[in-house]
């Protein structure tokens, strides 16, 4: 049985979905007095971009049913170069069609901080709200006793039903600090969003394609230690700390450099 516990941990996981992008948009659009459609273009940058462009070659390359993917998933190296440079070259692509093309005509130097707010503050309303309602129909399935019966079906593959059947330690394991771990990984990846987005936006009004290249390389190696936790190499902590010091150094450097 999944307890109140873990149910408020989750509400809280789907309330930071929605409070932390949306309240961060509407202050940044009401201070500012921005376009909240540039917003709107980042968000719908990074869903475009980074859930249905990116998954083409993931498909081929992270598939465990294919020779490929077996070795991809198999080796620390390939699995860390292709994860975080496939991040990189589809959402920052993502970007600077973007600014050449729907935000070509507003120059001013707040839309690359606006598209940055959208870009990543859709993926932690997609990474904290689905996710947080996915837990919470999977843990209301196990208190009701339907989700024994969903993994049991003939129909599901190994595959399938492998990761289904570690859906309730999952659960189990989810606390307080593993939630608020999560919201603020969302909080510190919104940052370095912002951050390429200014860079890019750079790369396009001031003609230097090599600052669209540099967004590539950072956001590749922000993904890198990610990539380097899930086989064991670095513990979660080395993780978040190197993840909450390289977003904001670096979106530091890039605001005073290029906030023109």
């Amino acid at each position: 049985m999944i307890g109140t516990y873990t149910f408020v941990c989750i509400g809280l996981m789907i309330a930071a979905g929605i409070i932390l992008p949306l309240g961060t948009a509407i202050w940044w659009v009401k201070t500012r007095h921005e376009k909240f459609t540039t917003v709107l273009v980042g968000a719908a940058t990074w869903f475009v971009f980074a859930i249905i462009l990116e998954s083409i070659p993931k498909a081929f390359l992270f598939n465990q049913a294919s020779p490929i993917g077996k070795a991809v998933l198999g080796n620390v190296f390939l699995f860390t170069v292709f994860g975080a440079l496939l991040a990189g070259i589809f959402e920052e692509t993502g970007r600077l069609v973007a600014f050449k093309t729907v935000l070509k005509n507003r120059t001013n130097k707040e839309t690359g901080i606006s598209h940055g707010i959208g870009h990543g503050g859709f993926e932690a309303m997609y990474l904290l709200l689905v996710g947080g309602i996915q837990y919470l129909i999977y843990a209301s399935m196990v208190n009701n006793g339907t989700f024994g019966v969903m993994t049991n079906r003939g129909a599901i593959s190994t595959a399938d039903a492998s990761a289904l059947e570690a859906i309730p330690e999952a659960l189990a394991a989810i606390t307080l600090g593993t939630i608020l771990l999560s919201i603020t990984e969302r909080i510190f990846s919104m940052i370095l969003h912002v951050g390429l987005s200014i860079l890019v936006f750079s790369a396009v009004k001031k003609s230097r394609i090599s600052l669209y290249f540099l967004a590539i390389a950072m956001h590749a190696l922000f993904d890198v230690p990610a990539a380097l936790y899930q086989f064991g190499v670095l513990n979660l902590y080395a993780t978040e700390i190197f993840i909450a010091i390289f977003a904001v150094v670096f979106t530091f450097v890039v605001y005073k450099k290029l906030h023109f």
